[in-house]
């Protein structure tokens, strides 16, 4: 695959917590304690091949059918076919829904899904199939809401669905498609023309709500190699209900041990990811509306989830639960903050006899437009800066522009000012009280620093018009660090797509399957890539 491929340490990484930074690069950390290993030659990885592994039938051919519809391959669908009967194991990742498919990270979680479930049948011949989990059930449309896409332009361009979309409670899965439709034709004008764009268009414009357009969209990207199931679905908690009832009934407990393991983790000098609150539990669904269980009504509650388990929906704790019990995966696919919460609920999986899969670091990735890639080419600019200092890459491209000449022009004449003024100051200071001299001084420094600033002005101009081919230098660090977060977490995964059409998924999925042959072997990196 040809391409820029640049890889950067971990921990170089804006943002990178002690917890997951000692999670992918230390086996001897306190948090391998808690949540296991993920290298190849991990005990981990023989207990979990090893263990039982069925999936509710119906739930099974419900998700086929669904994923049928979404486009997903032949092969895709033979291989979920066999969780039924234990023939193929799964690879879990999933995310909330975003607008067009969410977050850049959203994409990285399939292709990693999808490349480990292939690299665990060559390593230990185990069929599998990866599985995105969808989560339209949450309510925080806070979160969900944003959409920023890259502009043919390289400008970023964000838009947000309308706030009245959505009902305080209600699932953000069941925000109306025109209200996903009305911010996808805010940015559309901004994006190529290709075909992976008239795709999603469609996809978008085509009715449905924002977690069957999210579900679309990520199996179009994805080139129908991932299964999706919608945490909507009711059979998903007919074949969670052991879970969910279990966890409701031991809630107490589980909030305790997640309260001491926080702790615990604290003083093992990381930091607590979650909090006991009542987002923590399971919540009562009435008219797609997430209810919380205040302590007087708990027991009817319970009585109405024996009685119909689908008016069950978890909160963060149970759904890490409900959905290993109900996948048995073989592996997860998580990122820092899901890290940091399996560190902390652990023990909850003892409690309800859940076995706890392999937790597996997602890709994490800069996606590098091909007009960038052609400045690192032409600069020699270091292209590791874009994910770590990409200011600091601006400034080295500019330097590459600057012209010899002008630069040696420019320190002559800062050279022959300073030597102009310290003979002025020689041959006056003198007769000069000291009041005047320092007056002098003070205008002979201003005079450097303006014959230095105008020296250097000089020199950036000769090199912005030398860069004239790059218009869009001067705010190129938008396009990776944005108020501190990285690229992946607040562009839009569609991002590569809008440059490269459809054969955007050949790059996003080789450098996510050399992310997973690396993790296996030991090395976890940050990629930055292009075609």
């Amino acid at each position: 695959m040809s391409g820029l491929r640049v890889t950067v340490p971990i921990e170089g990484i804006p943002g990178v917590s002690a917890l997951y930074r000692d999670y992918v690069t230390r086996t001897d950390a306190p948090i391998h304690r808690r949540v296991g290993g993920f290298r190849s030659g991990d005990g981990d990885w023989r207990r979990v091949l090893a263990a039982p592994h069925t999936v509710d039938a119906q739930l099974v051919e419900r998700m086929v059918a669904e994923n049928r519809a979404l486009g997903a391959s032949s092969e895709t669908l033979e291989r979920l076919r066999g969780l039924a009967d234990g023939r193929t194991r799964a690879v879990v990742t999933g995310q909330q829904p975003g607008v067009a498919g969410g977050p850049l990270l959203s994409l990285y979680k399939a292709a990693t899904a999808i490349a480990l479930a292939r690299e665990i049948e060559a390593r230990w011949k185990t069929p599998c199939v990866s599985v995105f989990w969808i989560g339209s059930d949450d309510d925080d449309f806070a979160e969900v809401r944003d959409l920023t896409v890259i502009a043919e332009s390289l400008s970023p361009v964000s838009v947000s669905v309308e706030p009245s979309a959505h009902v305080p409670g209600r699932r953000v899965g069941d925000v109306s498609g025109s209200a996903v439709a009305a911010a996808w034709r805010a940015v559309a004008p901004f994006l190529g023309t290709c075909d992976a764009m008239a795709r999603i268009g469609a996809i978008v414009s085509g009715g449905d709500d924002m977690g069957r357009i999210a579900a679309r969209v990520l199996s179009q990207l994805t080139g129908g190699n991932m299964a999706v199931v919608d945490s909507r679905e009711p059979l998903l908690r007919s074949a969670g209900r052991a879970a969910l009832l279990g966890f409701f009934d031991a809630e107490d407990a589980i909030r305790t041990v997640v309260r001491e393991d926080g702790d615990a983790l604290t003083a093992d000098g990381y930091h607590a990811q979650l909090g006991t609150g009542d987002d923590s539990g399971l919540f009562l669904v009435r008219d797609g509306v997430r209810q919380r269980i205040p302590a007087p009504a708990r027991a009817a509650a319970r009585a109405e989830f024996a009685r119909d388990v689908t008016c069950a929906s978890p909160g963060v704790i149970a759904r890490n639960l409900v959905q290993d019990a109900v996948f048995a995966p073989v592996a997860v696919v998580l990122g820092p903050a899901e890290i940091a919460y399996r560190a902390q609920i652990a023990r909850a999986y003892a409690l309800l006899g859940v076995a706890q899969p392999v937790v597996f670091p997602r890709l994490s990735a800069t996606f590098v437009p091909s007009p960038v890639g052609d400045a690192i080419a032409k600069s020699g600019a270091d292209a590791s800066l874009l994910a770590t200092d990409p200011f600091a890459w601006v400034v080295q491209v500019k330097q590459a522009a600057e012209s010899p000449r002008a630069s040696e022009a420019a320190r002559r004449f800062e050279t022959s000012v300073r030597e102009a003024a310290a003979a002025l100051t020689s041959a006056t200071t003198e007769r000069l009280d000291a009041r005047a001299k320092e007056k002098l001084e003070r205008r002979v420094a201003d005079l450097l620093n303006r014959a230095a600033n105008l020296g250097q002005g000089a020199v950036e101009q000769d090199a912005l018009a030398r860069a004239a081919e790059w218009p869009w230098l001067s705010r190129a660090q938008e396009l990776f660090i944005r108020d501190g977060a990285v690229q992946e977490r607040f562009v839009s995964s569609m991002t590569p797509f809008a440059f490269h059409g459809t054969r955007a998924w050949e790059d996003v999925y080789d450098v996510a399957g050399r992310h997973v042959r690396d993790a296996l072997d030991g090395r976890v990196l940050h990629r930055v890539y292009s075609r």
